[in-house]
């Protein structure tokens, strides 16, 4: 390689000033006042809230926070209890009704086939005399 050797630490070359009536200097520098008027702004709000003495007490904060987390938790346990109490009094509902119903179904039967069994053309002396 012939010439000069660069290096990364030279200096950069010069960049074209624009015009100092150009648009673009006063386009720069409206952004310059409009971030200086904002620092301004921020500087003002800051010193303001650092002067204020009625900043809200967050003494205590955390106890309310653990006592909420306490309430709910205590909420779900009542709230699975109960769930498996009703659930407890549907199986029983649920059995209680298929056993009656199976007695009074039961029931119902023996009694037809008793009255079925009372009728005269069924009874033993008429099956004997051949009237059948």
């Amino acid at each position: 390689m012939t010439g000069a050797p660069t290096s990364f630490y030279a200096a950069p070359t010069p960049i074209p000033r624009t015009r100092e009536g150009s648009a673009g200097l006063m386009r720069i520098s409206k952004g310059v006042r409009e971030v200086r008027r904002f620092m301004n702004t921020l500087d003002q709000t800051l010193r303001s809230l650092r002067a204020t003495t009625a900043a809200p007490m967050l003494h205590g904060l955390e106890d309310r926070v653990w006592e909420r987390v306490r309430a709910v938790r205590a909420n779900a346990v009542l709230e699975r209890q109960w769930r498996t109490a009703q659930m407890l009094a549907a199986s029983f509902a649920l059995v209680t009704g298929v056993a009656l119903g199976g007695a009074e179904a039961t029931a119902a039967l023996r009694s037809q086939q008793a009255a079925q069994l009372t009728t005269p053309s069924l009874a033993p002396s008429e099956l004997l005399e051949g009237h059948g």
